[in-house]
């Protein structure tokens, strides 16, 4: 239950982001008027118990809230961050965009989440197309010909990874790639060698970030994620030239890093390193699978 009253924050940050920080500065208004919440939901004309919800941070209808924030003396501003950077530092306060972000992200809820049984053991390899599996971008022109903004060969980088998968038959793929958005499943996975493409189990199309993360840039990786966790996968591997801010997603910070190989798209997996990350993966899954699929027979 919130307080009767509080002591108010002399200047506190108007930034609200979510409704527990806006519940916050409602609380700080009413605090410096010197009202306790009885007489403020009573000056106001709404009831002791909507008033708490604000201030815990609880939904409540937007006209109340609004009739609230108003007879606070208190309005809200709607602006793109940049705009909103300007806008704090005038008013002597600052923000870091990707720390209010991680405050919201599955790695920040863990206690608010059910534990997560992972026994699908089956190594999953996402891949993307390109700046993965050839250097550069595609462009995809009306009549469906594709070709790469580096002017290099499309998919030269495969032999690569059907080299890498070849000991390891169990390894099965979910295609990322963005041509999905634009060509029929079935076509995309044409364009792969009988090798990979009778590995491919699934693709990531349908599947829709988050807005928060799109807009910083890693919808990718939230996508990824959220298909790992969907489909129960213990062992897995992400190589892509997108999956930015890995380390801000999972239950526990930084938990899934080690499972995203953010790729250079002008040499893909041509690069050593990430040669070097793939098959350091392939022989852990298939050894866990191993002893899984030991300790079940």
């Amino acid at each position: 239950m919130s307080p009767i009253s509080s002591r108010p924050h002399a200047s506190p940050n108007p930034l609200a982001f979510n409704l527990q920080t806006l519940g916050q500065l409602v609380r700080n208004k009413r605090a410096s008027c010197d009202l306790n919440l009885l007489d403020a939901a009573d000056s106001i004309g709404i009831s002791r118990g909507i008033l708490t919800r604000i201030e815990n941070g609880k939904s409540v209808g937007t006209e109340r809230l609004f009739k609230v924030l108003k007879d606070f003396g208190l309005v809200m501003l709607v602006m793109p961050n940049g705009e909103a950077d300007v806008v704090l530092e005038a008013l002597g306060h600052t923000v870091n965009w990707y720390d209010v972000m991680a405050s919201q992200s599955p790695a920040t809820k863990i206690g608010r989440r059910p534990s997560l049984t992972l026994d699908r053991t089956t190594p999953t390899l996402f891949v993307d197309y390109d700046g993965t599996l050839h250097a550069g971008h595609a462009l995809i022109d009306t009549a469906g010909q594709i070709t790469l903004d580096s002017g290099r060969a499309l998919f030269e980088f495969v032999p690569l990874l059907v080299e890498m998968l070849e000991p390891y038959p169990s390894v099965e793929i979910v295609l990322t790639t963005s041509w999905l958005a634009t060509l029929p499943e079935d076509k995309v996975i044409s364009y792969l060698p009988a090798e990979l493409a009778r590995r491919v189990v699934g693709t990531t199309q349908g599947r829709k970030a988050r807005f928060s993360y799109l807009r910083d840039g890693t919808g990718r990786t939230d996508i990824i994620t959220s298909y790992a966790f969907g489909k129960r996968l213990l062992h897995w591997l992400a190589i892509d030239d997108s999956v930015y801010g890995a380390d801000r997603f999972g239950y526990e910070p930084g938990e899934l890093t080690a499972n995203f190989v953010l790729l250079d798209s002008t040499r893909g997996i041509s690069d050593e390193g990430a040669q070097q990350r793939i098959r350091d993966w392939l022989v852990e899954a298939h050894k866990d699978n191993c002893t899984q699929r030991g300790q079940t027979s």
